[in-house]
């Protein structure tokens, strides 16, 4: 990754405009990256006409600015499983969109220099899953499974994730089930599950995830973003 600045925010569903409204109205530029916390769904049709729209908008306005995202759980698996991933490296989707595959780590540089540990780890479950359609509006793949996080230890400073642990979403319900019609006694909690192993078994200084639909710092350093920008420091 780049040195500059890094700017962080939530789920984006298949469309970039937010994003290229927010590096136009802030005046954006090469140098500057920002992180899309999953759900980036530009990868959805088969024949992968949204993506190809989608991308060729980016790249036409984007400014130079480098984008990255990991999977949440409303993207198209069976596309994901087509690119050659290798986990120790993002995936160039364009010169300037990037795919952080689960268990990617990397080094930041900020602008002022400093040099940060980063972990992304992408997926979740989707709380209506019993209303999509196999391999059309749903994937199994979706779901983070032992063999994501198995091999991860050691230190990060920042964690980026889809849906959070699952003591911080227990600790803060109030705030995070706000999808209305959705009886959250037959929600399956997996993934969040699986990053509350995670969670103990690493150090990190913080947080971030998208998933939720809100904007809220949940304290002890985590992070839940939706339309916000917010810069790393």
């Amino acid at each position: 990754m780049m040195k500059g600045r890094y700017f962080v925010t939530g789920d984006t569903h298949g469309d970039l405009t937010k994003i290229i409204d927010f590096i136009q109205r802030f005046e954006l530029k090469l140098g500057d990256n920002i992180i899309v916390l999953g759900d980036f769904g530009i990868f959805w049709r088969k024949d992968e006409k949204d993506a190809k729209y989608w991308m060729q908008f980016y790249e036409e306005n984007c400014n130079g600015v480098h984008l990255y995202w990991i999977d949440g759980n409303h993207e198209n698996f069976d596309i994901i499983k087509n690119w050659n991933i290798n986990k120790n490296y993002e995936y160039d989707n364009s010169d300037h969109i990037h795919y952080c595959p689960r268990g990617f780590e990397t080094n930041i540089e900020l602008q002022n220099g400093e040099i940060r540990k980063a972990l992304f780890i992408g997926g979740a479950d989707s709380v209506d899953k019993f209303r999509r359609i196999n391999h059309l509006s749903w994937w199994e793949d979706e779901t983070i499974t032992n063999k994501d996080i198995e091999n991860i230890k050691g230190s990060y400073y920042y964690v980026f994730s889809h849906c959070c642990p699952r003591s911080v979403f227990e600790n803060n319900k109030v705030f995070l089930c706000n999808i209305c019609n959705i009886n959250e006694n037959n929600v399956v909690h997996q993934s969040e599950d699986k990053l509350e192993q995670l969670k103990n078994n690493i150090y990190f200084k913080e947080w971030w995830f998208g998933h939720y639909h809100v904007n809220k710092y949940l304290g002890n350093n985590f992070y839940c973003l939706l339309d916000d920008f917010v810069e790393l420091k």
